[in-house]
Formats: C-alpha cells, structure tokens, sequence
C-alpha cells in the first residue's frame, strides 16, 4: 500500500480517538451522583422519617468530578429541586428550593445542603434533584429521587374502633376450643398498608401512658387477627380486663391509644345449683306498708363454686336492678331491698301487686342466673296524697294530716292537762282530712299505746272537728309527762292494713298524781303488831325490839337508788285520830340501787321512845294503831305512798311486853 493510504488511515484513527475521549468526557460531566437523604426510612419507595418533617431536611450531595482548580475564582454552582407529584403519579414542574451552594477542587464532600422545611408538604409526594452551572457555563441535572410525607398516623386524629372480641366469657371450656389465646380481630381503617404494625395491650385497668409492655406486637396480619396468648391470660387469672392497641406506619407515625374493649375471664369453676330467691316477709302472702318500714330482705340461698368477690344482683319488679358483693358473709345471704326500689317497682296502683323477684350472680361482670319468685305487694293507702317524689316514704307520717288537739275536762286548755284534770277522761279533736270515705277507720293513740275504746269510723257527714274522750285509764298509765305524744292513724277498714299517722301532738300531761306501792308491816298476828311481831324469833328475842316495815322495789322512781323518807305515826285507840306526837318517827334513809332493785327492810325502834308510848296513852286504852308511809323526790316533786296501818297491841295481863 502506497504511504498516502497510511497517512490517510492514521490521521482517521486519530479522528475517531478525539471524538470517542469527547463523548468519554461527556458522559462524565452528564452523569452527577443521585442526592442522598439520611431521613428517608423506606429507600424501596422514598419513606421519610415522621421525625425529619419538623425541620429543614438533609440532603447529602457525593461530589462529582471536573470541579474547577482553585486559584481562578471559579465555582460550580449547586441548586436543589423539587417537584410535586399528584395521585396519579404525574410529576410536576420542578422549582428551585432553599439557596445555592458554590464548590471547586478544594471544597469537602460529601456536602450536606438543605430543603426549607416550609417547602416539604405535611402529607403527599415529591422528586428531588439538583442542578449543577458548572464554571465553564456548561450545566446538568441529577437524577430525581421519590420522597413520601407521612406525618398522618393510621386512623388519623381519631381513636381507633376498639378490636373485635369473643361473645361470652373465656373460660376452660374456651381454652379447648382455642388453646393457643384469645383470638382478636384488629377492625379495617383507611390506607392500611403491609408495612403498619401494632402493639396490643392487656391489662386489669384501662391502659394509659407510659404504656405497659404489651402482650403482642408484629405487622398487621393481612386479615387482622391477633393473638392474646394463653399463657398472658392465665398469668393474669380471672377477672375483668381491658383491650386497646396502638398501629404504627413505616413512617413511624403512631396512632391514638384505641377505644376501649372489654373481655371477661372466667376461669375454674363456675356458679351451678342456684336455688330461687326467698321473701322472709311475703311468707304471710303479702309484702304491705308495715314490711316496708320494717325493711324488706331478699335471702339468697347457698350455691355450689360460689366466691367471696362475687356479685349478687337483685331485681325488685321494674326497679333498677343493684348489686351486693358476697364477702364473707353466710348464707342465706340476706340483701335489704332499698326503700326507693319498693316504691318505684309498686309505682300508683291502689291494691295488690304481683311483682317479680329475681337475682342473678355476676362473676367478673358475667351473669349466672336469673332464678325468680313472685310476691304480692300492696303499699297503698287512704287519706292525702304524699308528695311525688317522697323522699321519707316509707315512714307513715303524712305531713297532710293535722296534729289532733286534747283538752281536760276540767282545765279546757289546749294539749295541757292539769290535776284538775285527775280521774277524768280527756276530749280529742282532730280535723276530717281529705278525701275521706264513709267506713275508713281512725284510730287513737296515747303515748303510744292504742285507745281501743276511742276508734271512729268516719262518717263524711259528720261536722270536723271530730271529738273522741281518752278514758282516765289510758292517762293513767302513761303518767305525766312534760311532752306526752298523741297521734292517730288511718286505713281503709277495720281488717285493711297500710295505715298514714298524722303528725304528733305533743301534750302536757300532769293531770295524774303518782302514789308509789304502799309499805308491808312484817311478823304480824292476824290485823294486830303485838309482843311477837318485835322480834324475828320471839322464842329467842335479841337484838332490839323493834316493828319491822318492807318496802317494795322502787325502780321506777329512783332507778339509780336515792333517799327515801319513811314516816311512822303512833295513834291512840283502834279508831279516831289521836295521835301520840312524842311517838312519831321520820328518819330519811339511802338506799343503794340494788335496794331500789330489790326492795329493802326499815325497823321502828326505840321500842321505848316510839312504840310503848301507844300503850294506855291517856288512859284511852291499852291497844292503839300504827301508820307508816314513805316519800321521795320524782320527775320534780314529792310523791308520797299511801298508809299501811295496823293494829297495836302490847298488853300482856297487867303489863306490858316482857323487853329484856
């Protein structure tokens, strides 16, 4: 070949050298490394981090190579860019975002530069890159990397339905059909994605922050059920528990706490053998006013597997249900059914009720039961209406029915009665309440005690005030008293019961004068005190002679013992009033409370200064009498007993007694 073929060939290969070292160069300048951003959590798809959103993001740049040398004032120069991506995966404009930043030969990489936290949006995507005006004017852009803002957790800013749990109870019978847990099943919320994860708590008490560890934890199953294991349930043993869960996305973003979900354990053995209720009070075939005031009581026969931290709940016809814990109490446990529940369940009817009594045994919340009974109630009643509601129901005081009035015969005077007033029957009035019905009863009573003979069968025509008398008996016994009470009742009939009682009236009573048990003479012969009656023994005389007087107990007057004043009265002759002045005895004495129990002894001697003067005393005689009486101090005044007497007789032949 000729030497132009050679110098032809060399200088194209020379040609095709220059064009390939261009493109190398080209290639290098067009291919600058993809920015780097430490918060994104998810590479696969561009995740950031929830906790890079609050602040200006990271963004690491590698460097790239032809910077210029140093020593020309010359600088590539760096501008991040950002492009918003809508729903459909459309890629937007990219804008320019934060400042630039200038680099040469001498400049440290990899660099860090900025996004302005104002340029990333709360929730949504975007593509990022940067632009490089390089020192020579020529330029190029990075690759765009996808970036995801998630700071909105699953369920948003609402709390997360509550999980799905079993219908009844866990119980051993439970654990053979699910021997591995509780089975839950989390409920669907929007934009659930493979990656959410949960954590599920188990606990006694409603969870709150700090947290405990939860008993379960892992991705969201694609079907949403999640485990309670067995071995968390039977650490924690029977009772009432709750359920709640937290979900967390790949962004990190954690819900709320869930609502709450509640599970009963019950495990071991369970309440069998319930027997029905028992009325104590209905065994007369009706539940009526008097019983209510009384106290109704529910008694709950004895169970098998029953437990201290059971529950009873009673139901009283329509009244609310309400419950007892057992405790450690025996059985037949006795529950007092409250008054309100009576009354609500008895409600406006005005006869006799057939009402449903039922229990039913709740374990941790689960009921067992119910077993009933029916009892027939009737609480209705005659007279003014009470109030609606009545909060004193069921006292029998109806505020409507006027206190009555009592007067003394004699005296005349409102509720005071004075002892001019003594041995009379007392005048009561009281005013016909309304409504009233011909053949309704009024009954009276007297410090408590019904006055039979007062009873008044109401009569519609006759004129209010009614009056009715207080035989002097029933005043009598009550006594007197600074505030005697009186009041009345009302029913429907005779043999009805359910009875209103009016408002008490409370009267002076002093009409009676109390005159305690008189004195005993002792070692009396027939009606006479003589030589015998001086002594115990009158075979044996010792000690001093002297007539010997018992007195009774005197409780009811000095309860607490006290002084006593006894008063011996010397007369002349077995009639007539003459008495022997220098004879007569007061002596005031003190008993102890067991003499005022008991009763005590009192002796009359000097036999010589008060019993020996009654012999021929002024020649009026031999034989005589002697009186003894006694005093105290009761309620504020003086009562004094009545006389015991007897007669005399000392006489013995021509003398008198042989004293030694």
């Amino acid at each position: 070949m000729s030497k132009t073929f050679f110098r032809e060939r060399a200088a194209a290969v020379r040609v095709d050298y220059q064009k390939k070292r261009v493109q190398t160069q080209a290639t290098q300048l067009t291919v600058l490394p993809d920015p780097n951003v430490p918060g994104i959590i998810d590479p696969s798809d561009g995740t950031l981090n929830k906790d890079v959103l609050g602040a200006d993001l990271q963004v690491v740049i590698a460097g790239w190579p032809n910077l210029p040398e140093p020593g020309y004032d010359e600088y590539d120069i760096l501008q991040l860019e950002l492009a918003n991506v809508d729903g459909a995966g459309a890629v937007g404009p990219f804008r320019p975002v934060g400042t630039t930043h200038q680099y040469n030969a001498e400049s440290d990489f990899p660099a860090t530069v900025t996004v302005p936290k104002n340029e990333l949006v709360r929730d949504g995507r975007l593509q990022l890159r940067y632009s490089v005006l390089f020192h020579n004017f020529n330029s190029d852009i990075s690759n765009a990397i996808p970036l995801i803002c998630d700071s909105t957790p699953p369920w948003g800013e609402v709390e997360p339905q509550p999980v799905s749990l079993p219908s009844g109870p866990v119980t051993d019978a439970y654990f053979v059909a699910n021997p591995n847990g509780i089975p839950l099943t989390l409920p669907e919320y929007p934009g659930r994605v493979a990656s959410d994860s949960y954590a599920l708590y188990y606990s006694a008490t409603v969870p709150v922050a700090p947290y405990p560890d939860p008993v379960a934890t892992g991705k969201v199953p694609t079907d949403r059920t999640v485990l309670i294991p067995k071995a968390e349930v039977e650490a924690r043993g029977d009772g009432h528990f709750y359920v709640v869960y937290l979900l967390l996305d790949k962004a990190t973003n954690r819900s709320r706490i869930s609502e709450v979900a509640e599970v009963f354990v019950n495990l071991g053995a369970l309440p069998q053998t319930l027997e029905k209720p028992v009325v104590p009070l209905a065994a007369d075939g009706l539940i009526d006013l008097e019983d209510a005031q009384a106290s109704v009581n529910v008694e709950i026969p004895a169970f098998a597997n029953h437990r201290k931290t059971d529950d009873v709940e009673v139901t009283w016809g329509t009244a609310p249900p309400f419950t007892e814990q057992i405790g450690s109490r025996p059985f037949p446990l006795v529950i007092r059914v409250p008054s309100e529940h009576l009354r609500q369940a008895y409600g406006t009817a005005d006869d006799e009720v057939v009402t449903t009594v039922s229990y039913r045994v709740l374990r941790h919340g689960v009921p067992y039961g119910p077993e009933s009974v029916d009892v027939s109630v009737d609480f209705s009643v005659v007279g003014p209406p009470r109030p609606d509601p009545d909060p004193t129901w069921p006292d029998p005081i109806n505020a409507a029915l006027v206190a009555p009035i009592v007067k003394g015969k004699t005296s005349d005077t409102d509720n005071k009665l004075e002892r001019v007033d003594a041995g009379q029957a007392a005048d009561l009035l009281f005013t016909l309440y309304t409504p009233a019905k011909s053949g309704e009863v009024v009954n009276f009573y007297w410090a408590g005690t019904l006055v039979k003979e007062a009873t008044y069968v109401v009569d519609t025509t006759d004129t209010s005030p009614i009056t009715v008398e207080i035989p002097w008996s029933y005043i009598l016994a009550a006594g007197n008293q600074a505030q005697l009470p009186v009041h009345y009742t009302i029913r429907k009939a005779e043999d009805a019961g359910n009875e209103q009682r009016s408002v008490t009236a409370l009267v002076a009573a002093d009409a009676v004068t109390e005159v305690p048990e008189s004195a005993q003479f002792e070692r009396m012969q027939g009606r006479w005190l003589n030589c015998s009656s001086l002594w115990e023994d009158p075979s044996n005389p010792t000690g001093d002679p002297a007539f010997r007087v018992t007195v009774k107990p005197l409780t009811k007057y000095l309860p607490q013992g006290g002084r006593v004043t006894m008063v011996w009265t010397a007369l002349a002759k077995r009639d007539g009033d003459t008495d022997i002045p220098a004879a007569k005895k007061t002596e005031e004495i003190t008993i102890t409370q067991a003499q005022a129990e008991n009763g005590f002894t009192w002796d009359i001697k000097p036999y010589q200064t008060h019993i020996l003067p009654i012999y021929n005393y002024n020649n009026l005689g031999p034989d005589g009498r002697g009186r003894v009486h006694y005093a105290l101090e009761y309620k504020g005044e003086t009562i004094r007993s009545e006389d015991v007497e007897a007669w005399v007789g000392l006489g013995v032949g021509g003398s008198t007694c042989p004293v030694p």
